[in-house]
């Protein structure tokens, strides 16, 4: 008699294993398949503004479908063209928006910065930005001079004071040293070659996926040299940014990044959700949502 409850409770222990590794492969292959999502097809609608769930960000906007975009007022009056993305890559985010713009009165091309909360999609799959005309014509400039030095977090704040917008609060936020963070422009990060971090070159950058919603840098777009699959997303967490010349380093190894299937560089996925961020985790054994590390102070994880 012992021996046969014994038995059942062999099967049945088996019966469960079972359930519990087919309810684990569901969960973790069912996000992959958004990756042959379109954006014109998916018409998920992401989640609520007001979700507090870290995992869910929502719709995804393409850094280089952003970048020379028209922006209009909420008049529909021609503002200008997006030139530039001025990222935190250490906070994984969008710092601020470049637009260029052509005054009426002088004729000279200017250049003025605002938030990524002033700026969402129209009707017409157009940018808008949403503040009052005093307020756009006095907004912060960027010298027509090389300016690279000048754009900081501390003057990102002041971009921000100037529209109202309250800056992203940055959770667990390095301690302040004397020199202050030095923002990366998207257009020169176009093409940047990645290496392992032996030094081999193993492909370049194509792009960053961004949380519509709050700007957040989901992950990089990085072309493989080694294969012709399409793109990797790769969370920001995975790369080591190495001074003085600011080089990228992955730290992943090549074979296992070789083996991963991609997406077509024109069909990016649309949203990120909790299930896509999780299976991302697991698949990199990196966190998301977070920044870059800088050398000599990175420490290098086994993938």
């Amino acid at each position: 008699m012992m021996c046969k409850s014994r038995g059942l409770s062999d099967t049945a222990s088996l019966r469960f294993r079972n359930v519990v590794l087919i309810a684990l492969l569901v969960t973790i292959s069912a996000p992959s398949l958004n990756w042959a999502q379109t954006q014109k097809n998916s018409d998920a609608k992401g989640v609520s503004p007001d979700s507090d769930n870290e995992l869910d960000r929502g719709r995804i906007e393409v850094s280089t479908s952003v970048l020379h975009s028209k922006v209009v007022s909420e008049k529909g009056d021609l503002v200008g063209e997006i030139s530039d993305l001025l990222l935190d890559l250490q906070h994984a985010h969008i710092s601020t928006v470049v637009i260029t713009r052509q005054p009426l009165e002088s004729g000279k091309t200017q250049r003025i910065a605002v938030p990524w909360g002033v700026l969402s999609r129209n009707r017409e799959n157009g940018i808008q930005i949403r503040c009052s005309a005093e307020k756009l014509a006095r907004a912060p400039e960027l010298d027509s001079k090389d300016d690279t030095t000048l754009l900081t977090r501390h003057w990102a704040s002041s971009v921000y004071d100037h529209f109202g917008i309250k800056e992203r609060t940055i959770k667990d936020d390095k301690p302040k040293s004397d020199v202050d963070y030095q923002l990366a422009r998207a257009t020169s990060l176009e093409n940047i070659r990645v290496s392992n971090l032996g030094g081999a070159e193993l492909g370049h950058l194509a792009g960053f996926a961004i949380a519509k919603r709050d700007g957040l840098i989901v992950f990089a777009a990085l072309k493989v040299t080694a294969k012709d699959k399409g793109l990797q997303g790769i969370p920001l967490s995975a790369f080591i940014v190495k001074p003085p010349n600011n080089q990228w380093l992955l730290d992943i190894s090549e074979a296992a990044l070789t083996e991963r299937t991609g997406f077509p560089i024109s069909t990016w996925p649309a949203t990120v959700d909790r299930g896509w961020s999780e299976y991302v985790h697991v698949l990199y054994g990196r966190p998301v949502f977070e920044g870059v590390r800088s050398a000599p102070n990175a420490v290098a994880v086994k993938p």
